[in-house]
């Protein structure tokens, strides 16, 4: 050894108390070293082939379409980056694999989040000697709908999950070997990390204080002063930013070409640093925030998704290992990490419980917590399992079969979780985009709007080339000028305004008259504050769209039903509407069945301008009863619910035109007569009180009471 140098220091690895905390594995048994270090990698192999069986097989919705899109075209995706994720991305949608780009990006969340199941085990066997314990709590945080839903579709959280559980791993190397390589590495790791997704902080920052102070000694004030530059070596990720920023990509977030740029990215400015999102009309994210709900989302909720053994038996690692000093260490940096990571979270959210929706993309913030709940079981399970190891020869005899309840947890967690899990058949997304774009006249605009729509389609447009004559825009995005800049650079032929679309922007008259030879198509709904449009145009629904043409050419309503029947072809929106509440695809269902409502109301205004026509109010009536079918039907109408349906809410809107179309066919038909007064009375009971229709709804409802009294 060199003059000078220490040689490190470690711990003695004697009797129970030694580092590794064998005070938790049946003393009784020792596991062969072979089926120590396999059983991280038989949980990984199970888990990977749960997920690749059930991978979503094209894009889905939320951020997974724009998080693909603008990996696959060189771009930045939406702040923070996500620069290791878009690396990642590139890789795997490289691979000499079959299926499309985005399948094999998927394949990304697929392998890490089994990767994170498989160090989650490594962890829980490095503390406790207890394979069966590690394999236990692999299946436990490998079957949470959570984490399999987030496993089987482009999104950032597998890579953060797998991170997580590589962060523990490295901690515990550190625990018991006092190394600064393995300190080093933790840095390094943390600061891979973070390229990812921020949300690694709030786990990160505590271990990595944990390891530099329990291995000071061996680091040195050398060492301590080192360490961060690890930390920082590995945000060098984001440098790739730039780099893409400056390139031609057609799906890239914002102006990162530069150092100012870059930090405002990272710190994800444009979202509100330091909160889930900014504030906005559409109550999305709240100013109040959302402590309690978020807090119960992730600890509450945490039984559930656990199959209630994983909370149950975490709250047991929690109690025997804080009893005994041989075990107090490992259990107490989980409990502390696991409760700074909900409570600073819980502060942090903004992010509205208001609908279903909401609650999804909030639950994906709770894969860390369940991973630590995970952790924690397995350190639950082996200490229940050490005691009862003591009862006697023939109680050990069976503890030799626990291995095998690692199956039956994962078999259950299958069973129980599969239909909020299992993608492999889902292709409501993709069908929704291309059939919307396929209605889409040659060369138009098209403006999407809302992430269940316009990231899919950024995707589908720019790298599986769905209708590359049309240009696509994004409502939301429009609002940046940085956005039509950039548009404006790839599409030199389509007028775009300066600065970005809005109220002290411009609007969307001046984008029609900017561009005569180009339809505008929006998928979605048009902003209420932009009327504009009036001004020589007319909106008109047909298909999945709305389109806005100039009033001289508005079509006939027979041209108009041609075009709709084409438009919407085959395309079937029930599987949307099966999917659970909380959903992308069942967000979708809703857009589907307000658009049909819109093209319903079309036919009424175009039997209201041929004085009453009876063939369109018949179409209108059709159009409005199959969606009431498809919400569950409605008794008093004699509308029965279509099969499987979940009943939903229906706006006042419905009713105000179904009301319209039964009294146009009641001229021809009075059967129609008695429907008519129910269609008003639902109107009344939900439309606003300051709803301009409401009195003459009322005084309608009135006569025909009185009529109906008087022929009694």
């Amino acid at each position: 050894m060199g003059k000078g140098r220490r040689a490190p220091r470690t711990r003695k690895q004697t009797g129970a108390d030694s580092a590794t905390g064998s005070a938790w594995a049946p003393p009784s048994s020792e596991e062969p070293a072979a089926w120590a270090r396999l059983a991280p990698v038989v949980a990984f192999l199970f888990l990977a082939a749960l997920y690749i069986a059930t991978l979503n097989p094209s894009v889905a919705g939320g951020d997974s379409g724009e998080l693909a899109a603008a990996a696959l075209t060189g771009g930045v995706p939406h702040p923070s980056g996500y620069p290791l994720f878009a690396l990642l991305a590139r890789f795997f949608a490289a691979l000499p694999l079959g299926h499309s780009p985005v399948w094999r990006v998927n394949l990304l969340s697929a392998v890490s989040m089994a990767a994170a199941g498989g160090l989650a085990c490594a962890v829980v066997h490095s503390w406790t000697r207890n394979a069966a314990a590690g394999l236990v709590a692999a299946a436990l945080f490998g079957t949470s709908p959570v984490v399999w839903s987030n496993a089987t579709s482009a999104e950032v959280f597998g890579l953060n999950a797998m991170f997580v559980a590589l962060g523990f791993a490295l901690w515990s190397r550190v625990e018991r070997t006092l190394s600064r390589r393995d300190v080093f590495a933790l840095f390094l790791v943390s600061g891979l990390a973070m390229c990812n997704h921020h949300a690694f902080v709030f786990v990160g920052a505590p271990l990595l204080l944990r390891s530099l102070w329990v291995a000071r000694r061996n680091l040195g004030p050398k060492g301590v002063a080192l360490a961060p530059a690890f930390g920082l070596l590995g945000l060098v990720p984001y440098l790739y930013l730039m780099a893409a920023s400056a390139s031609a990509a057609a799906v890239s977030w914002g102006d990162a070409t530069n150092i100012n740029g870059l930090v405002a990215l990272a710190l994800r400015r444009d979202y509100g640093t330091f909160s889930m999102g900014r504030s906005t009309a559409e109550q999305v994210f709240v100013t109040g925030g959302t402590f309690f709900p978020t807090l119960w989302q992730m600890g509450g909720h945490a039984f559930p998704r656990l199959l209630w053994l994983g909370p149950l038996l975490a709250l047991a690692g929690v109690f025997f290992g804080m009893k005994s000093r041989h075990t107090r260490k490992a259990t107490s940096v989980v409990l502390f990490v696991l409760c700074f990571y909900v409570l600073t979270f819980s502060t942090l959210s903004n992010l509205s419980t208001s609908r279903p929706l909401y609650l999804s993309i909030l639950g994906r913030f709770c894969i860390e917590s369940d991973l630590l709940v995970a952790i924690a079981s397995g350190f639950g399970l082996a200490a229940l399992l050490q005691r009862l190891g003591t009862r006697g020869p023939a109680l050990r005899r069976w503890l030799r079969l626990v291995p095998l309840s690692a199956g039956a947890v994962f078999a259950i967690g299958v069973s129980v979780h599969a239909g909020e899990g299992t993608r492999q058949n889902n292709t409501v997304i993709r069908d929704f985009v291309t059939t919307a774009f396929a209605s889409v006249p040659p060369n138009a605009i098209v403006a999407t709007v809302g992430d269940e729509v316009t990231n899919p389609a950024f995707y589908l447009h720019e790298v599986e080339k769905l209708r590359p004559d049309v240009i696509h825009l994004g409502r939301t995005y429009l609002a940046a000028p940085w956005y039509t800049a950039r548009e404006r650079r790839l599409h030199r032929d389509v007028y775009l305004p300066q600065g970005g679309y809005g109220e002290h922007g411009w609007n969307i008259k001046q984008l029609l008259d900017g561009n005569p030879n180009r339809p505008l198509v929006v998928i979605g709904h048009l902003d209420d504050w932009d009327q504009s449009w009036n001004d020589g145009y007319r909106l008109i629904a047909y298909g999945l769209v709305h389109s806005l043409v100039r009033a001289s050419e508005f079509p006939s309503y027979e041209e108009w039903a041609e075009r709709d029947r084409r438009a919407i072809d085959s395309y079937n929106v029930t599987p949307a509407l099966h999917a659970p509440d909380e959903s992308w695809e069942n967000a979708l269902a809703q857009r589907v069945l307000g658009t049909q409502v819109g093209r319903a109301h079309l036919c009424l205004v175009y039997s209201s301008e041929r004085g009453g026509a009876a063939e369109p109010a018949q179409n209108a009536l059709r159009l409005l009863e199959d969606v009431i079918a498809k919400a569950g039907g409605n008794e008093k109408l004699g509308i029965a619910g279509a099969p499987g349906m979940r009943r939903l809410e229906l706006g006042p809107g419905l009713w105000k035109d179904l009301s319209m179309a039964y009294e146009i066919l009641a001229r021809i038909d009075g059967r129609h007569d008695p429907r008519i007064a129910v269609a008003y009375e639902k109107f009344v009971e939900q439309a606003a009180a300051d709803d301009p229709d409401l009195p003459m709804a009322r005084k309608i409802l009135e006569l025909m009471r009185a009529a109906a009294a008087e022929t009694q």
